[in-house]
C-alpha cells in the first residue's frame, strides 16, 4: 500500500482533514491540525490561512502570535475570505495584533456586511458614530481659520457654514489616486470641490498626525 505524505496530498484535503481534527471535541487534536492548515496555507489555501491564524489569535493549544495571526488573517482577508475580513475588523478595532485603526475596521465592517456576515452592519454603525463624534470634537476645539485636509479628513475649517456640512458628513474627504480631495456627497452622485462653496478657500493638506 502506497503511504501518502503530507506533503503529496491535496490542499483541501489537508484542510478538511484539519477540520476533522478540530471538530473532535475532547480528543481534538489541535497541533497536528495546525500543522495540516500550515502545509495547506504553503499552497494559498485560504480556508487554511484563515483558520491558523485564529488559533495563533486564540492561542488554544498553540503559542499565542499575535504578529502570526494578523499576517495569516490579512492574507486571508485579501483573498476576500469574509470570515477572515470579519476578525481582521476586530483586530484593527481593538489594536490587536496591529496599529488600532478605526477606519480600517469600519472598511472591513463595511465590506462584510455587503457579504451578509450577521451582525457587521451593526459594527460598521457602531465605528461610523464613534469617528464622526471624534471628528466632531475635533473640529469644534480648533480654530475656524483655514481648512485643511489629510488624507483621512477634514482636520480644520475654513467657516461656520463648512464646520454644519462637516458634521452633517454632507462634505468629506475621499482618498483618490491623486490624493485626498474634498467631495460634497449628494446620495445620487459625487462632486469634487477645489474650494469652499460658502466662502471660497482653497483646501490644504496636511499630516493627520498636524498639531494644532
Amino acid at each position: 500500500m502506497k503511504v501518502i505524505l503530507m506533503d503529496e496530498k491535496d490542499p483541501d484535503e489537508m484542510y478538511s482533514e484539519g477540520l476533522e481534527l478540530l471538530n473532535k471535541g475532547e480528543e481534538a487534536d489541535i497541533i497536528a491540525a495546525a500543522e495540516l492548515f500550515r502545509k495547506a496555507g504553503e499552497h494559498d489555501h485560504v480556508g487554511a490561512k484563515r483558520t491558523l491564524g485564529m488559533l495563533y489569535l486564540e492561542g488554544v493549544a498553540i503559542e499565542r502570535d499575535l504578529e502570526k495571526a494578523y499576517s495569516l488573517i490579512a492574507e486571508a482577508s485579501v483573498a476576500m475570505d469574509p470570515f477572515a475580513m470579519y476578525t481582521l475588523g476586530r483586530m484593527y478595532e481593538g489594536g490587536i495584533g496591529v496599529e488600532q485603526n478605526d477606519r480600517e475596521a469600519l472598511y472591513m465592517f463595511a465590506s462584510v456586511a455587503e457579504m451578509g456576515i450577521p451582525g457587521a452592519e451593526a459594527d460598521a454603525e457602531r465605528i461610523m458614530r464613534r469617528i464622526k463624534e471624534r471628528m466632531v470634537r475635533k473640529l469644534r476645539a480648533r480654530p475656524i481659520l483655514n481648512l485643511e485636509i489629510s488624507d483621512v479628513e477634514v482636520e480644520a475649517v475654513c467657516c461656520k457654514k463648512m464646520m454644519d456640512a462637516v458634521m452633517e458628513g454632507t462634505i468629506e474627504v475621499m482618498d483618490t489616486y491623486k490624493g485626498p480631495d474634498l467631495v460634497i456627497d449628494d446620495e445620487d452622485r459625487l462632486t469634487f470641490l477645489t474650494e469652499c462653496p460658502f466662502c471660497g478657500s482653497k483646501p490644504k493638506r496636511v499630516s493627520k498626525d498636524k498639531i494644532y
